[in-house]
């Protein structure tokens, strides 16, 4: 939990971008702590948080998505009026959703 809060509490940095590898390490630490709770309350969020293979599949290329904004900025011109309805920006938001919640 520590690791967890250490560092998805922390405050944004100045530019407000959100570093991919970082951000999607200390989320995949998420449903193993859902998963000592027991609770079938939180299956919905489990799921939420587990969508982020999407997120891992677009960032094959560490140097172009570097930030989460880089994901979205693609996506955006790739995608154009099914954006952001689509890939994953959808999973984004589900995640964001869901940490929301938590």
């Amino acid at each position: 939990m520590a690791l967890l809060a250490e560092h998805l509490l922390k405050p944004l940095p100045m530019d407000k971008q959100i570093e991919t590898r970082p951000f999607l390490e200390v989320v995949s630490h998420l449903p193993p702590f859902f998963d000592c709770l027991g609770s079938p309350v939180f299956t919905p969020i489990k799921a939420d948080i587990s969508v982020n293979m999407k997120i891992k599949a677009e960032y094959t290329n560490p140097a172009k998505f570097r930030t989460l904004q880089n994901i979205l900025e693609t996506e955006k011109e790739m995608y154009g009026a099914e954006w952001p309805k689509v890939g994953a920006t959808l999973d984004l938001m589900c995640l964001k959703r869901s940490l929301c919640f938590i």
